[in-house]
């Protein structure tokens, strides 16, 4: 496997100071494999954006560990952790991440300037933004876009660096159906390409796409029989 949970667990306290918790995520296990596409699936709430955060080392669990390969990742340093972030994963996160001070295109070339080694792969940026219908806007600012367009910025800036895992938060949300099927076909290629790729949501239709699906309710996961 690529990455792998073991026993995470994510409890938040009820109030400031208070000893009462709540149980966001309940220890589970769950291990991302090469080549494979997972859906979950759950209501609001369920508690599978806290296990995306959690796997994508952005929100350290209360118990449990996440390991990328041989590296444990709250084992390491916060520079690290970020490093290894943007070398191996492709995020695409609830809500509009754009910066507002680049284009469209530079929003999506963001990944490959962080720790530059080599020139921005501008071609492959060009190429993404074409998958995702957005080639005419590559000079517009952020502001200029719709909700739903933002969403497939943010999915081509994940896949810019053609990560080996790709862990995507709602990536059809404010899509019309058109948009939603090219989003979910792009991350069925990743799979196919070799990345592992998660997806969480509460669109059915992710499922079509998927290798395993979960359902994910009160934190607790459970697994399905992918359709």
């Amino acid at each position: 496997m690529l990455i792998e949970a073991t026993s995470l667990t994510k409890d938040f306290p009820r109030a400031r100071k208070g000893s009462r918790l709540f149980t966001a995520v309940a220890p589970l296990d769950l291990a991302l494999e090469a080549g494979q596409l997972t859906v979950i699936t759950g209501h609001s709430g369920s508690g599978k954006s806290t296990l995306l955060s959690m796997l994508a080392g952005m929100l350290p669990p209360t118990a449990g560990t996440v390991r990328l390969g041989e590296a444990d990742l709250y084992a390491m340093r916060d520079e690290e952790r970020s490093r290894l972030r943007n070398e191996r994963i492709g995020l695409i996160p609830q809500g509009h991440t754009a910066l507002r001070s680049l284009s469209v295109l530079e929003n999506v070339l963001l990944p490959s300037v962080l720790y530059a080694k080599a020139e921005p792969p501008r071609s492959r940026a060009e190429e993404l933004l074409g998958a995702v219908g957005l080639s005419d806007l590559a000079d517009a600012r952020p502001n200029e876009l719709s909700g739903g367009e933002l969403r497939r910025v943010a999915v081509a800036r994940a896949l810019l660096m053609n990560p080996s895992i790709v862990l995507a938060d709602e990536p059809t949300a404010g899509l019309d159906a058109e948009n939603a099927t090219t989003v979910l076909r792009l991350l069925r290629e990743a799979a196919d390409g070799g990345a592992a790729v998660l997806i969480v949501t509460h669109e059915p239709e992710a499922r079509r796409y998927a290798d395993r699906t979960f359902a994910m309710d009160g934190g607790h996961l459970s697994s399905e029989q992918a359709s």
